[in-house]
């Protein structure tokens, strides 16, 4: 019998600044899952930077998936995807892995834009197909900006009441996920994260910072999927994630880091580490 969670990370690698499988690998290791990442591109560095260079491994998913098939995974995180073939594959991985196992979860974080804006790689096929794999998803974690995407909804800004915030959850649930996490609302020295689950919301926020790190969606979901695959409830799951995000960002701000570069995650680790958390019901 399995007593570590095994979860399956895809996501893009890049070589520097603090994101995707740099930050999920650590952070799910020292909250004591077993990360399986499948590198779904590869970057010398992450797109906010002027240069990087980018190799797609689209082809190479579904003999690694295959390669996969005498597995079974607790939770499969899935992050960015850049084509619509990488879509596909990973819906169909989904299927996969619940066929074998029913109590496999998916969290999702649709990685699709910020500020009010698309990616420059997500065209309008790419953001109507990630909308059909929310329909697959347990948990998703969509930023503001995504949440309009994925809903149609005329973006306004980050800055929302928590009953706005429940409204565009409210239409995020009508596209088929179990559960929807909308992170980075905005209220004067505070950011929110809203939790959406049967019908029922919860609020948590934590201290604002002014400067904007690049990863720490990547850093949130990350500890959120680490805190769900040790049986946490969602509410508390999102609680401790905001939470641990403020704090790192809080200490980067103190290192004088680049924000490009990410948040100093490195030094703080060992708190994830001694995180413990009940099981939740009612699955």
């Amino acid at each position: 019998m399995r007593t570590v969670p095994r979860v399956a990370c895809i996501n893009d690698l890049s070589g520097f600044g603090r994101c995707s499988l740099t930050t999920a690998l650590p952070v799910l290791s020292v909250m004591g899952v077993q990360a399986c990442p499948a590198p779904t591109a590869v970057l010398s560095k992450h797109t906010g930077f002027p240069q990087y260079t980018f190799t797609d491994l689209t082809d190479t998913l579904p003999a690694y998936f295959e390669s996969w098939s005498d597995l079974d995974f607790d939770w499969i995180y899935s992050g960015f995807l850049g084509s619509l073939g990488q879509i596909g594959i990973v819906k169909q991985f989904f299927h996969t892995q619940k066929q074998k196992n029913p109590s496999c979860k998916v969290l999702l974080d649709p990685v699709m834009g910020d500020d009010g804006r698309r990616y420059s790689t997500y065209t309008q096929a790419l953001c109507d197909a990630m909308r059909e794999l929310v329909s697959e998803a347990d948990v998703i974690t969509p930023n503001i900006t995504e949440a309009c995407l994925l809903t149609g909804t005329e973006y306004r800004g980050e800055c929302l009441t928590e009953r706005e915030a429940e409204q565009l959850a409210e239409k995020l649930m009508t596209l088929g996920c179990g559960a929807a996490v909308i992170t980075g609302i905005v209220q004067e020295n505070k950011i929110g994260n809203l939790t959406y689950q049967n019908g029922a919301s919860a609020y948590s926020a934590v201290h604002r910072t002014e400067c904007l790190f690049s990863g720490t969606g990547d850093l949130f979901a990350s500890v959120l999927c680490g805190a769900l695959a040790n049986g946490a409830a969602l509410a508390d799951a999102v609680s401790a994630a905001g939470a641990f995000l403020s704090e790192v960002t809080q200490d980067t701000l103190r290192q004088n880091t680049p924000a490009a570069e990410g948040v100093l995650l490195e030094p703080l680790l060992y708190r994830l580490g001694g995180m413990r958390f009940g099981t939740e019901q009612g699955k």
